[in-house]
C-alpha cells in the first residue's frame, strides 16, 4: 500500500503534469484562428470558418475538461455532475459540427469557387482534420501519447488507443445518471 506521502507527491506530479492541459486548450480557442489569419493572409472564407468554429468548440470542450479534473484534484468544491451533463449533452452537436466542418473543407476542394483560394482550403482543411481528431481525442480514444512515458510506452508496445479519460468520466456519469 503506498504512504501517505507516496499519494500527495503522486497527486502532486498529476497536478504540475495536468494543470496546463486546460490552459493550452484555452489558449488555443485564440491561437488557432490566429494561425488561420496568419495562413490565408487575413482572407478566410466560409468553408474555413466552419470547421474552425468546430475545432474553437471542441477546444473549449476540452479546456472545460480538464479545468474540471484539475479542481477536482486540488479538492476545490465544483459540481463535476453538471459539468459532466454539459459535456455529455454537447457531443452530438460538437460530432455534427466536425462533420459540417469536413464537409465544407470537402467541398472547397470539390468546388474551389466556394473558397477565397488555396490557403483558404488548406486552413479549412488543417481546422477540419483538428476537429475531427480533437472530437475522437476526448470522445472516444486518447490520441495523445507524447506527453507521458507510459503512454508513449504503452502505445509503441501495440496496445493501441485507450478510451480517453473524457470518455471513461462519461461513460460512469451516465451509468449513475
Amino acid at each position: 500500500m503506498d504512504s501517505p506521502a507516496s499519494f500527495h507527491r503522486s497527486k502532486d506530479s498529476l497536478l504540475k503534469r495536468l494543470e496546463p492541459y486546460w490552459k493550452m486548450e484555452a489558449a488555443n480557442i485564440a491561437a488557432i484562428p490566429i494561425m488561420a489569419l496568419y495562413m490565408t493572409s487575413g482572407r478566410i472564407g466560409w468553408v474555413t470558418l466552419v470547421p474552425l468554429a468546430a475545432t474553437m468548440v471542441l477546444l473549449g470542450i476540452g479546456a472545460a475538461y480538464w479545468r474540471l479534473k484539475v479542481r477536482q484534484l486540488r479538492g476545490d468544491a465544483v459540481n463535476g455532475d453538471a459539468v459532466l451533463r454539459w459535456l455529455a449533452w454537447l457531443q452530438w452537436p460538437s460530432l455534427t459540427l466536425s462533420a459540417a466542418g469536413c464537409a465544407a473543407a470537402a467541398l472547397g476542394w470539390i468546388t474551389p469557387a466556394f473558397s477565397v483560394g488555396l490557403p483558404d482550403r488548406i486552413a479549412a482543411t488543417v481546422c477540419a482534420a483538428l476537429a475531427g481528431l480533437e472530437y475522437v481525442n476526448y470522445y472516444h480514444r486518447q490520441l495523445q501519447h507524447f506527453d507521458n512515458k507510459a503512454d508513449f510506452r504503452r502505445l509503441l508496445a501495440g496496445k493501441g488507443f485507450r478510451p480517453s479519460w473524457m470518455a471513461r468520466d462519461l461513460a460512469a456519469w451516465r451509468a449513475r445518471a
